[in-house]
């Protein structure tokens, strides 16, 4: 069976495609392609990147990516390599074993942490405001009911109209 890098350099060269218009057409150095078709993975800058690059090299010479992904993958994985992707969800058309997820980390741990804090800060703010536009609009007590229901002025509003 054939490595990934043959594979990929075989279907290549069935449709006639030089390394050379790869690389102009998915802006990939040639070194990179050229590390991809021999297999030295440990040259390439490691990650989703080479995902990435797998990805649009299949798509320019007319291969399915996802196939060419998970093979490239698999390729990696088998040889035990230290920069092997470690992203278990790719795999997960190809029917290999995943492993759990993991918690986050970096980046997306500190944003989200960042988030939880400015909706606090929201919530407090609006409980402060909504506590001091409670103790600034008093109840109205110039005003009562009386026994048959009429709204009329108590004394004390009575008087300190007529003073004014």
């Amino acid at each position: 069976m054939p490595s990934f890098g043959e594979e990929i350099k075989r279907e290549r060269e069935l449709r006639d495609i030089s390394l050379r218009e790869v690389s102009e057409s998915t802006k990939i150095k040639l070194g990179y392609l050229e590390a991809l078709e021999t297999n030295r993975f440990d040259e390439l800058p490691g990650g989703v990147i080479n995902r990435g690059f797998v990805r649009a090299y299949s798509e320019c010479i007319g291969v399915d990516a996802e196939t060419m992904v998970n093979a490239y993958l698999l390729e990696e994985r088998s040889r035990g390599d230290a920069n092997a992707d470690r992203d278990p969800r790719v795999l997960r058309r190809s029917g290999v074993p995943m492993s759990p997820p993991t918690a986050p980390t970096g980046r997306l741990r500190d944003k989200r942490l960042w988030i939880a804090a400015a909706i606090g800060l929201v919530l407090i703010l609006a409980a402060i405001w909504f506590g001091l536009k409670q103790r600034s609009a008093p109840a109205d007590q110039s005003k009562t009911m009386d026994a048959e229901g009429i709204r009329t002025r108590s004394v004390v509003a009575i008087a300190s109209t007529a003073r004014t």
